[in-house]
């Protein structure tokens, strides 16, 4: 829905968040929106093991600007620390213990904010399909994270730090 006189990257955002294949992804089970506190977002992807990431994103600039995220302590309410990061599937080369800690804990994707302004241009160039551009939409952007996730182990909240 438009409001006039709203920010309107803060209305497409909500547009997105509203919008089907985020309800989808959000009705599998594969995320789920905790808060939106403008101009963070605060979601759950869910792990291979059926625990949940809590993920903070920046979104200010959005679309135009890819969303930037870092791994999230729900209950902390603060960032994650790396011995809790997921472990194992395909999430070391998603959220790298040698790279992300360096990088403001950034998914190591080609459409994290982050990431995309820590490597030269044709490292997205590379690959189109999984690169951010304004036409993504935030349901995009969650996709290639859980996707990233399926058969890791979260590592539970006693775990060293």
């Amino acid at each position: 829905m438009t409001v006039p006189g709203a920010d309107p990257e803060r209305q497409h955002l909500q547009q997105d968040l509203e919008a089907a294949d985020f309800e989808a992804g959000a009705g599998a089970g594969y995320w789920r929106l905790v808060r939106l506190d403008w101009p963070t977002l605060t979601v759950a992807v869910a792990c291979g093991d059926g625990n949940e990431l809590g993920l903070r994103i920046a979104v200010d600039g959005y679309p135009a600007v890819a969303p930037a995220g870092e791994p999230w302590d729900l209950l902390e309410d603060k960032s994650l620390p790396v011995a809790r990061w997921p472990q194992g599937g395909d999430s070391p080369p998603v959220f790298r213990p040698d790279w992300s800690p360096g990088n403001a804990n950034a998914p190591y994707l080609v459409c994290d904010r982050t990431a995309i302004r820590t490597h030269a241009p044709d490292w997205a160039d590379g690959q189109p399909n999984r690169a951010w551009h304004p036409g993504r939409t935030i349901a995009f952007f969650l996709r290639e994270v859980q996707w990233g996730l399926r058969g890791t182990v979260l590592p539970p909240p006693g775990s060293a730090q």
